[in-house]
Parts: C-alpha cells; sequence; structure tokens
C-alpha cells in the first residue's frame, strides 16, 4: 500500500515552512515530495528556449498503465496535488506575461564610450525609451522641452513599432534629462517647460512615468 499522507497533510507543512518527522522515515512521501520539489524548480524555465523529452506522454502513460487501479480516496488526495501544482503552474505563466506587459515604458542608457571616470550617463551614450501604444513621450533638459512624440505617429526619432513606440536619442550635450511618457495620449500639446507641464499632467489627473537622467 502507498502511503498517501504527503498529498492530504505533508505538503500543507511544506507550505508553511514546517518539520515534518513523517516524511524522514517514509520513502513514498519522500519521493512525492521529490516529485514535487522537481516541479517548482522546473517552474522558471517555463517559456525558456529549452527542449525537453519529446516522448515524454508515452512514458508517463507507461507508468500510469503499469500501476494497479487505486481507490477513489487515493485518487482524490492526488488529484488535489496535481491541481496545487497546476495552479502553481498558472499562477507563473501569468506572472511571466505580467512581467513582459511591464517592460514598457521604459527608459534605459545604452553607452557608447570606452572608459568611464564616473558612473552615470555622459555625454554620446544614448538614451533609449519604449512606450507603450497610447503613450505620448516628452523629453526635457534643463527644464526645456527638447523632443515630443505623439503615440504612434512617426517623427523624426519617434519610431512606431508593434508594441507602441521606440525613441532612440543620442545625449550630446550633458545637463539633466527627464522623460515623461503617459499612460494615454494626452489631449493638451505640452507648453515646453517642464514645471508647467507637470501641473497640466496634474491638474488633469493624467497618469503618467516621469524619469530622471543626469548627463555628464
Amino acid at each position: 500500500m502507498i502511503c498517501e499522507r504527503y498529498w492530504r497533510d505533508g505538503i500543507v507543512l511544506v507550505e508553511r515552512g514546517l518539520d515534518d518527522p513523517h516524511r524522514d522515515g517514509c520513502e513514498d512521501c519522500v519521493r512525492a515530495h521529490a516529485s514535487r520539489q522537481e516541479l517548482i524548480d522546473a517552474l522558471p524555465l517555463i517559456g525558456a528556449d529549452v527542449t525537453g523529452d519529446p516522448f515524454w506522454q508515452a512514458k508517463i502513460w507507461q507508468v500510469i498503465d503499469g500501476r494497479p487501479a487505486r481507490s477513489p480516496s487515493r485518487w482524490r488526495w492526488q488529484l488535489a496535488g496535481a491541481l496545487a501544482v497546476a495552479s502553481a503552474i498558472a499562477l507563473w505563466i501569468g506572472l511571466d506575461r505580467t512581467r513582459t506587459g511591464e517592460e514598457r515604458p521604459s527608459v534605459e542608457i545604452i553607452e557608447t564610450g570606452p572608459q568611464r571616470r564616473s558612473v552615470g550617463p555622459h555625454v554620446d551614450d544614448q538614451l533609449r525609451v519604449l512606450a507603450g501604444k497610447g503613450s505620448d513621450v516628452w523629453i526635457y533638459r534643463t527644464g526645456r522641452l527638447v523632443l515630443q512624440c505623439r503615440a504612434r505617429q512617426a517623427s523624426g526619432l519617434c519610431v512606431p513599432d508593434p508594441d507602441g513606440m521606440t525613441i532612440d536619442m543620442v545625449l550630446s550635450i550633458p545637463g539633466e534629462y527627464r522623460v515623461i511618457v503617459t499612460a494615454a495620449p494626452f489631449p493638451l500639446a505640452p507648453k515646453g517647460r517642464l514645471d508647467e507641464d507637470l501641473a497640466a499632467l496634474e491638474s488633469a489627473g493624467a497618469s503618467y512615468v516621469n524619469e530622471r537622467r543626469s548627463v555628464h
């Protein structure tokens, strides 16, 4: 008879971070715990470029066909454990998709110089902004507007892409740069001064991202 205690009680202790003295002396529960841990360890590989065993399904059915029929109560506990693992996998996939969606908006500096005397962006580095499909982008230097990009409209450095818009701008002049990325198209054109434009966004209750980069 196979011990089913792990899927009934032992897994609860594991999730709570408690010791399970029974598991240490039970081979069936040790194997069940190892199988669960293998599934948990494999979660980060979901979506990765990893090729698994192409015959895994046939092997599983061979194992199932070779085992005797089990009582309904036993199947209930194993089904509960399988559902718990499936829920964890679904949650991981959902989080992975969420993380992918959170890549925009993003503001990054692409370094071009071979040597760095100090940390932070330097002249001739490249500023890259990734905006969503409904975002406007305003870029300021020392409080003055130097680039305006309307949502999904191509113009100079404003390049639409399948996910929204990409902006690559060479930081040719030192100073403090501010990047404003709105969550939705803003109905009013910016006036050109950072403080006034931020006040307009706040007055309208607009949602936006405000990133600061100091260029040496």
